[in-house]
């Protein structure tokens, strides 16, 4: 198959893939300016290379003519998720969406692969549109934690490496680094909720520190530069004492001083 052949097949795969980062982006967004916590913590995307379409085609004894419709993970999503209960939260998410039909799914965090691997696989079918009309691109949706993630990463880089044969103490090793990883998933799990409101904290307190930087940006329009800098030293010390409650009281009192300053405008 000719080089220009292929880019034009693959093609509809990276628009798939770049429309779907930007949604799934844009849903761990709306999960935090909403103040709530995104199951999703990154998302990744690919499509894969033409020489790793070539090898897969060969392993599995598909005619390059027929890869549009029988290799369905050449474009490919992956969600990084912090807790093995969010990768479950992430399937019904997709199940619900109007812009993505799911086609099968594959999981292999019930199902362990004896390898150690763990995952969950969705096969969706999306909709992209382009200069030659709408094509419907299968897309495979991996959702895994970071530790997950971490093993595969590691595993796919071995079996590159020993071209599918790996050594048995290596994969003893394997196995073993598998069998910690499900242990620490587990005990993150069981502070679940510890971890969560650290992470509110964290970032209701960012919210709080970037209103109040805007408040004395905008001061600075209207406000002589002695009220400016007295208002500037007492946010320094109420953030180094990091105490929310009083960086909300401040924060509301400058919105009171904005105010004023706004009512003597008109």
């Amino acid at each position: 198959m000719e080089l220009q052949m292929w880019k034009e097949i693959l093609m509809p795969y990276d628009l798939a893939v770049e429309e779907l980062k930007v949604k799934f982006s844009h849903i761990m967004k709306e999960y935090k300016q909403s103040g709530g916590y995104s199951p999703i913590e990154q998302v990744v995307g690919r499509v894969k290379s033409i020489s790793s379409i070539i090898d897969k085609a060969q392993k599995k004894g598909i005619d390059i003519d027929k890869i549009q419709s029988q290799l369905e993970d050449i474009a490919g999503i992956r969600l990084i998720c912090q807790f093995t209960d969010d990768i479950y939260t992430v399937v019904n998410l997709i199940r619900g969406r109007s812009d993505m039909r799911v086609k099968s799914e594959k999981d292999y965090i019930t199902n362990m692969k004896p390898s150690g691997y763990r995952s969950y696989h969705i096969i969706v079918l999306y909709k992209v549109e382009t200069v030659n009309g709408t094509k419907e691109i299968p897309v495979e949706i991996q959702i895994r934690t970071l530790g997950m993630n971490f093993w595969a990463i590691i595993e796919h880089s071995l079996q590159y490496k020993y071209q599918g044969n790996i050594p048995e103490h290596v994969r003893a090793r394997l196995t073993a680094a598998s069998n910690a990883l499900i242990t620490l998933d587990e005990e993150m799990s069981s502070i679940h909720d510890e971890i969560i409101d650290a992470q509110n904290f964290y970032l209701i307190k960012a919210n709080i520190v970037s209103d109040i930087l805007g408040n004395i940006q905008n001061l600075y329009k209207v406000a002589n530069k002695r009220e400016i800098i007295k208002i500037q030293d007492e946010f320094y010390e109420l953030y180094e004492e990091g105490d929310i409650s009083k960086l909300e009281r401040f924060n509301r009192q400058l919105d009171i001083i904005a105010e004023g300053y706004r009512a003597q405008a008109t």
